[in-house]
């Protein structure tokens, strides 16, 4: 096999995926596609005809049926009584994206079947994150029979509980893991990672979950004689699934796949004056990517909530008022800036502590406090690191004497276990393997910084601490064409469990080499091999080429295709990922 045992030039190790050949050709005749692209499909895991037609025909009659999802009945009827006793409904949720998206998602449902419903979101600086007493009793208050979590509420034992002494009915949907004291006793909780949960496809967010509920609802309405013109067109709102689903960096395989593709058209035309305003803040006409909510759009969204204004976010996506909205977004826009701007200093203040106080050669875990640190986005600020160093990292947010941290990791780590294996020194945590949150005392972070360490030594590897790159399959230069990039288009929008395509090319030669940007620190080039040549771009590949010689070497290639748009026309051109010396120069 060719995994190869020399870094490239950025210090990477080179993994080329070795899918089954018999497999490859099963797809490649069965459904008469390019072999590069039955091999994309493999590698993501997608092995029988079948799978592959689910996949590429993304059709609504492959989704699953809500009700095999547990406590779906009960939730269905719970809400069905709450509709014909014209009770008032609460929508309680988090404020990160997923869950100002599946608050939004529930409220336009509600809001189409004329049922008075409210969205109520803690504030962050007061009321923290999930669940809380004063929410449940103000919300009781107010005059709500029936509360729905959205992406929360899984941990709420006691919060629960106490709603039901006071004559608050809950049902919880929630994605995130189930808590040692086990589920609240809620009428009804959805969440596929429940053990007793038989539901076929675990990977729903937040607003997957609004989703099933409302599909479920709807069905039940339409068993329970509702006439089809009273009920909700639930297609018009995939916009907020694409939306929360691709913020919260879910798989986008099996539903996700199917709903985010839809919702994506949904998108590019939605109606909605919250997701109009937005768009137009941003400036995106025409058909909206995976890649413009994922840099765009999510991030305006989540600025809010970092930075203890979320409900922007939420009144921007219920909003029924163009005027109002573009208010709304315009303020989003500049809270955005403004989160850049503390994030700059948040990742600074990260890189300075790093060189003072790690020690690459020992370390395995990067654990920093501080009192700079800004607590809404040290998660973003410990994604850099991650990225830079290839270790897990915690970065934790010191004010009078306490501190709230957010970790992410390495795919060999996983951080939820991590934590609870630390957990003596922590007030509390949760969150998922490669993304977990906690709350900790100042005196007992280096206790966690030393625990963490040996945890890390515990569990990873020399190896492990290699970045790699992960190649899709091997392509001449001259295979690369239109035809090729749109069977590949086919397999959008990518994101997470299923990665923009990498592929590799060998023996290349760099032609017209030219350093661009403000700082020169990207390249252009054009490569040729054979008879096949492609334009290309590097960015921050500057300081690599001022190493090597272009002229005369010649190099393998990792890259993915693009198509640019200059002037209005369009061009096929790869975007370099890394680069080594050909290994048979």
């Amino acid at each position: 096999t060719d995994n190869f045992c020399m870094l490239s030039l950025l210090k990477k190790r080179w993994y080329l995926a070795e899918p089954s050949s018999e497999t490859v050709s099963l797809l490649e005749c069965g459904l008469h596609l390019p072999t590069a692209v039955a091999v994309l499909l493999v590698n993501r895991g997608v092995t029988s005809l079948e799978s592959a037609r689910d996949f590429l025909e993304a059709d609504f009659s492959r989704l699953h049926d809500p009700f095999l999802m547990t406590d779906m009945r009960q939730a269905v009827e719970r809400v069905i009584q709450a509709l014909e006793q014209k009770e008032a409904i609460t929508v309680f949720c988090d404020y990160d994206v997923d869950g100002v998206t599946s608050a939004a998602f529930l409220t336009h449902f509600f809001r189409d079947l004329n049922c008075p419903v409210e969205a109520y979101l803690p504030e962050r600086q007061s009321e923290g994150y999930g669940l809380n007493s004063d929410a449940v009793r103000k919300i009781r208050e107010r005059g709500a029979g029936l509360m729905i979590t959205a992406d929360c509420g899984i941990t709420g034992v006691k919060e629960v509980a106490l709603a039901n002494e006071i004559g608050l009915d809950v049902i919880i949907t929630d994605h995130h893991q189930v808590g040692e004291e086990g589920l609240p006793p809620a009428i009804a909780v959805l969440n596929p990672h429940r053990s007793d949960c038989e539901y076929p496809y675990r990977f729903l967010c937040g607003v997957g979950l609004a989703f099933k509920l409302a599909i479920a609802v709807r069905n039940g309405l339409y068993s329970a004689g509702w006439p089809k013109e009273r009920l909700p067109n639930l297609k018009r709102h995939l916009d907020l699934f694409a939306l929360g689903t691709i913020a919260d960096v879910a798989p986008l395989t099996g539903e996700n796949h199917i709903l985010t593709l839809h919702g994506l058209e949904m998108l590019s035309i939605t109606s909605k004056p919250g997701l109009v305003a937005l768009k137009e803040t941003v400036g995106i006409v025409g058909n909206v990517s995976a890649r413009s909510v994922g840099f765009s759009l999510g991030p305006r969204l989540n600025a809010a909530g970092r930075l203890g204004r979320a409900d922007n976010g939420l009144h921007l996506l219920t909003s029924t008022d163009l005027k109002e909205a573009k208010v709304l977004a315009r303020e989003l826009d500049r809270t955005n800036q403004e989160r850049k701007e503390i994030q700059e200093e948040t990742v600074a203040e990260a890189e300075s502590l790093f060189h003072h106080q790690i020690d690459m050669e020992k370390d395995r875990v990067i654990v920093l406090a501080s009192e700079i640190f800004h607590p809404g986005v040290i998660g973003i600020a410990a994604s850099r690191l991650v990225d830079k160093y290839h270790r897990p990292t915690v970065l934790i947010a010191l004010e009078a004497g306490q501190g709230k941290g957010s970790g992410r990791s390495i795919p060999q780590f996983n951080l939820f276990k991590a934590f609870t294996d630390c957990s003596g020194h922590l007030i509390q945590f949760g969150g998922h393997a490669y993304a977990a949150g906690l709350s900790i005392k100042e005196d007992q972070v280096d206790a966690f910084r030393n625990t963490m360490n040996e945890v890390g030594h515990r569990y990873l590897t020399e190896e492990d601490l290699i970045p790699e790159v992960q190649v899709d399959t091997e392509l001449d230069l001259e295979e690369i064409d239109r035809s090729l990039f749109s069977r590949m288009a086919l397999l959008e929008p990518f994101g997470a469990e299923n990665p923009v395509p990498c592929f590799l090319s060998r023996g290349v030669k760099f032609q017209e080499v030219k350093f661009i940007g403000k700082k020169k620190n990207h390249v252009r080039f054009r490569v040729q091999q054979g008879k096949g040549r492609i334009e290309g771009v590097g960015f921050g590949f500057a300081d690599v080429f001022e190493s090597v010689d272009p002229a005369k070497d010649l190099f393998d290639i990792a890259f993915e295709l693009n198509l640019s748009t200059w002037n209005g026309r369009e061009k096929l051109e790869l975007k370099l990922l890394d680069i080594r010396l050909c290994a048979h120069s």
